[in-house]
């Protein structure tokens, strides 16, 4: 096998374990914020270890294998964030929803309600004490958010939404 084969494998291997390392020290991160010590710290270790050795490997191997690396960080970076968020559960959207028009919000309850979205429907008032209803919904998966979203796209009315995060 010529020296330019061998230099190209090089630089592949190099390329996938830097792409491994930095999935590991993006995931120590994510772990750490999901507070999982154990894993984090395990990630860290074989995060270190391999970036110790890549040290060495590009300051024997030039410029072209540092480029090399450093492209390979950013996408060990991108596939971390994309793991994580295909195997986290999703986000409690909790949402408050008001309107003037009680038929309105009594229709959207009947919509929550049969999409299965948790909702709490209470009394409230208009800005001019006229008796209406607030309802909390309570969106466990980004399906259910965005079947709020469409259904309020669709009405004629204007309600106030006001979304927390969870």
């Amino acid at each position: 096998m010529s020296a330019t084969w061998i230099f190209i494998i090089n630089l592949v291997v190099i390329f996938i374990v830097k792409v491994l390392d930095n999935l590991l020290s993006t995931s120590k991160t994510i772990l750490i914020q999901k507070n999982k010590a154990f894993l984090a710290g395990i990630s860290v270790v074989i995060s270190q270890i391999i970036f110790y050795e890549l040290i060495d490997a590009v300051s024997t191997s030039g410029d072209l294998t540092m480029y090399v690396v450093s492209v390979a960080s950013g996408i060990g970076t991108i596939l971390a964030v994309g793991l994580s968020n295909h195997f986290s559960k999703d986000r409690m959207y909790i949402n408050v929803l008001l309107c003037d028009d009680k038929k309105v919000m009594k229709n959207l309850r009947n919509f929550l309600k049969e999409n299965k979205i948790t909702n709490l429907a209470t009394d409230g008032y208009t800005k001019d004490w006229k008796k209406s209803i607030a309802i909390t919904a309570y969106a466990e998966t980004k399906a259910q958010s965005k079947l709020i979203d469409d259904y309020l796209e669709s009405l004629d009315v204007k309600v106030k939404r006001i979304i927390n995060k969870n």
